[in-house]
This record gives C-alpha cells, sequence and structure tokens, in this order.
C-alpha cells in the first residue's frame, strides 16, 4: 500500500529556490505541484532567503570621500 503525497499547492509563478535534498540551486516552473514541506517553507518564507551581514567592515559598501571646495 503506498501513501499518498499530499500537495501543497501549485505555483502560480516560476521561482527560484534551493534544492533541499542537494542544495543547489533549482527553478520551479509554474504549473508546478509543490508536495515537499522543506520546498514550500523556502516559496513561503522570505527568511529563508535572508543573508546574514558579513563581520564589521565587510559591509561591501564603499566610503565616500567629502568634495573638496
Amino acid at each position: 500500500m503506498s501513501a499518498a503525497v499530499k500537495s501543497l499547492g501549485v505555483l502560480a509563478a516560476t521561482v527560484h529556490i534551493l534544492d533541499p535534498a542537494e542544495r543547489v540551486p533549482a527553478v520551479l516552473l509554474a504549473g508546478t505541484e509543490v508536495t515537499d514541506p522543506a520546498v514550500a517553507e523556502q516559496i513561503t518564507n522570505p527568511k529563508c532567503w535572508h543573508i546574514p551581514p558579513g563581520p564589521a567592515g565587510e559591509s561591501g559598501k564603499t566610503i565616500r570621500k567629502p568634495k573638496s571646495a
């Protein structure tokens, strides 16, 4: 007897995710049925995509020097 896989929804748009098993970028096309809770969490939880700030002094911003008159 096989267990039925519950659908968590069908994508209305194409999305980019990180494959939960292989940890590689993947693209799911509109119309794809989502059954993996880890994939659904990436799509619905913006914190999954939050990139933590780097160590102090490595913000990537450059410091502007004031213009001389």
